[in-house]
């Protein structure tokens, strides 16, 4: 028997605040996360390398063990942080849901590189004695297993590693096992710490940082015309995911339904996108078969938005394909305008604030969107939250190489 998943808690550590509420505030208020990095020496780097989106004032202690904090790598413990929130506001601990009934789900693509690999390789060529901990934190699935540890699950542990949509992906795969009873909660999301000199520096000989030259807060600006690359970010968000009946039995707070998820790939390029957006609309069209929905029924468009010339141009053009005349209809924005691109972490951020957005009956800015581009002319609710009913909200991601991914909220009755 197929049974309705659900959003039932939500976590979340991001450039813009650490919980739900904080993060909320911030961005309805359309604060920018984005400034000089703090956690390491941005001096010598190139120009595009010394804006990041960093999260602020978060310590491990306030989440986890000591023991825990000594060992784990920051993505990991932005994760575990963002899971026992999740579960907190849930009250998933006290549901009485078996162990092995329990599954953990969670996207990541630059694991442990950038605190632990990086230290962790200097010490090898400088002749110091190497952690022991290296090899169990340094995987992607280092997460993944903690929340599960942590949360006590003794059911199917998943780590998604399919770029920026690996978040959305994960919480995907989660709701599909809630929908086909095979879980009956599942803890799922992403969590990325890519900041460092040399992690900025790869992106950097890719092309794909900002160019921006005024002050940093204003560099990630999606649609706008003067937009000129992305600014990496970190963080992570977690949810939990339950049987819809099951969650009512027990009293549970209900942010969404997820009625639906698509992904499709280009299979054209590894970088290059396909200006003609017709990836973008297939996955939003196949999500809107799935829901049993037309254009017109939906109320908000949670956009990708990575503030990059040709991805803004390519995904705009997707969603009028798919959506026709009702697209000019829809308000579009994107979180990354204020937190930056934080990979995987970025599409679990997107589903945490579009739960938001159904709960509260408002709709967050696109921030530093000044100056219209005639590629990108859609209603993206420029620098100012805006009220208005939300009923059905479309989530989109993309990833390296071509990866589309689409997923529909549903408010709850």
């Amino acid at each position: 028997m197929k049974r309705q998943p659900v959003i039932t808690g939500l976590g979340i550590v991001s450039p813009i605040g650490i919980g739900i509420e904080k993060f909320w505030v911030s961005a309805l208020a359309g604060r920018s996360g984005i400034g000089a990095p703090t956690m390491f020496d941005g001096s010598k780097a190139p120009p595009e390398c010394r804006v990041v989106g960093e999260v602020q004032g978060f310590d491990p202690l306030d989440w986890m063990p000591s023991q825990t904090a000594r060992i784990a790598a920051r993505f990991s413990q932005f994760g575990i942080a963002a899971a026992r929130m999740a579960r907190g506001d849930s009250g998933l601990d006290a549901a009485g849901i078996p162990p092995e009934h329990l599954k953990v789900s969670v996207g990541n693509s630059m694991e442990g590189h950038a605190d632990l690999g990086e230290s962790t390789y200097a010490a090898h060529y400088g002749g110091r004695p190497v952690s022991s901990w290296a090899t169990n934190e340094y995987p992607a699935h280092a997460v993944t297993s903690h929340i599960a540890i942590d949360a006590g699950a003794q059911a199917q542990t998943m780590t998604f590693s399919t770029a920026c949509a690996a978040g959305l992906d994960a919480i995907g795969w989660a709701q599909t096992e809630v929908r086909r009873g095979h879980a009956r909660a599942v803890i799922a999301g992403g969590s990325e710490a890519p900041l460092s000199a040399f992690s900025l520096t790869f992106f950097h000989a890719a092309g794909v940082l900002s160019k921006w030259k005024g002050a940093p807060e204003e560099a990630s600006r999606p649609f706008d015309q003067w937009r000129s690359g992305l600014v990496l970010a970190e963080g992570a968000a977690m949810i939990v995911i339950e049987d819809e009946e099951f969650a009512r039995a027990r009293g549970a707070p209900i942010y969404a339904r997820i009625l639906s998820f698509a992904s499709v790939s280009e299979g054209a390029h590894l970088r290059k996108v396909d200006p003609s957006g017709a990836a973008v609309a297939r996955a939003i069209t196949l999500a809107l078969d799935q829901a049993g929905l037309d254009a017109k029924d939906l109320d908000f468009i949670s956009a990708h938005g990575n503030s990059m010339q040709d991805y803004d141009a390519a995904e705009t053009a997707g969603i009028k394909l798919a959506l026709r005349a009702h697209a000019w209809n829809i308000p579009v924005s994107s979180l990354k305008s204020m937190c930056g691109q934080a990979l995987a972490a970025s599409s679990a951020m997107q589903v945490v604030s579009a739960c938001l957005t159904m709960r509260d009956n408002i709709v967050p800015p696109t921030i530093n969107y000044r100056v219209p581009d005639p590629k990108c002319d859609l209603d993206y609710v420029p620098n100012v939250a805006r009220v208005t009913r939300v009923r059905n909200t479309l989530i989109h991601a993309h990833s390296l190489g071509g990866s589309h991914v689409a997923m529909i909220l549903g408010a709850p009755d």
